[in-house]
């Protein structure tokens, strides 16, 4: 029985307050170093993402392909900048499609090869 006391009463050495503070502190800063570097991530990811104009850009391919849109055209709809435009590069006619976000100042563009309409 005295064993068993002996057991029971064991003695856990505890943590000093500075100890508890200096490692929640530490992982204060840890978290803090995460938090503002994934938020860096998503905000480059977010300036980055232009598949909004490049959407726009296929459907004006596709309407041109279609025989719906008349070139050259320049014209904005909601915030868009849209211009296309004819160009020839070593006697071959391209078409340049730009897109440019009025606000976040985003751009895309592509080329193809013009088709001749009969």
């Amino acid at each position: 029985m005295v064993e068993l006391k002996k057991r029971i009463h064991l003695r856990l050495k505890a943590s000093s307050l500075t100890e508890v503070i200096v490692a929640t502190t530490i992982l204060l800063v840890v978290f803090g170093i995460a938090l503002i570097t994934i938020h860096n991530i998503m905000m480059s990811s977010i300036k980055k993402d232009t598949a909004a104009l490049e959407t726009r850009i296929e459907k004006l391919i596709y309407r041109y392909k279609n025989k719906q849109l008349k070139v050259p055209i320049s014209f904005t709809e909601k915030d868009f900048l849209i211009r296309v435009v004819n160009n020839t590069h070593n006697k071959i006619k391209y078409l340049d499609f730009s897109i440019t976000h009025m606000i976040t100042k985003k751009s895309s563009n592509k080329r193809i090869i013009a088709i001749p309409y009969e």
